[in-house]
């Protein structure tokens, strides 16, 4: 289970359950609460693999934010998310039988249910209000971002040299590219399904590639290099 707490209101702006904690797992619920809620200043996590990486820190100066990682032993930098998952074990966790659960989706969507309902009950510690009344509280302060740069944001980026006819590999995976890349080395952005994969050009812009077609490939006519100098 990953979840984000914003620090100030309790509120809590995302949450899933999966198989597996990955980063990209993560990504994907920080993808939806940004997009709800609008970009942190800060983001604020512990040191694990799935938290401490390159992909995070492109990902967090993307949007603006700062990434704060928790120093080794001490729990009180965190405890406001390790109270909520007490909470949640307590009031949710507590009452299932995971025997009433068949697909990871009915577990996601009892989840989200408990959540709607936390967010909306008044909290001892913000004075009566609720998590959700609290985050909205300054609107002001509620930071959103377009649709094209959330999306263009959350890609995985990568670097792969371009071969003399123009492919790169990619897990074992051949793509085309403009045969102006020939030979460099290049970045490339691409949605944790592969689905689309795009060269990042020199001004920032976005190109998409495509899986390589070995027959069109080979009748690409290609320059040839000119050699002068001497008489005839």
């Amino acid at each position: 289970m990953i979840a984000l707490i914003d620090d100030a209101s309790r509120f809590i702006l995302g949450a899933d359950v999966f198989f597996n904690d990955t980063f990209i797992n993560l990504m994907s619920v920080m993808k939806s609460a940004v997009s709800k809620y609008g970009k942190p200043k800060v983001f604020n996590f512990d040191n694990g693999s799935a938290y401490k990486n390159r992909q995070m820190e492109l990902l967090a100066a993307r949007i603006g934010s700062v990434i704060n990682y928790c120093r080794p032993y001490t729990p009180t930098q965190k405890a406001k998310i390790e109270r909520w998952f007490r909470t949640l074990k307590d009031q949710w966790m507590a009452s299932l039988d995971m025997r009433d659960f068949h697909t990871l989706e009915e577990l996601r969507g009892s989840l989200l249910t408990y959540i709607r309902t936390y967010n909306q009950t008044p909290h001892s510690s913000l004075k009566g209000l609720s998590p959700q009344e609290r985050f909205f509280k300054e609107p002001e302060l509620i930071s959103r971002l377009s649709d094209e740069l959330i999306e263009n944001s959350f890609l995985l980026e990568i670097e792969r040299r371009v071969s003399a006819d123009s492919v790169i590999v990619i897990d074992q995976v051949e793509y085309e590219v403009d045969y102006r890349f020939s030979k460099q080395r290049i970045t490339l952005r691409y949605t944790p399904d592969m689905k689309n994969i795009f060269i990042v050009e020199a001004d920032g812009s976005l190109t998409p590639i495509r899986l390589l077609n070995k027959q069109e490939n080979s009748m690409v006519k290609r320059d040839k290099i000119r050699l002068t100098g001497g008489d005839d």
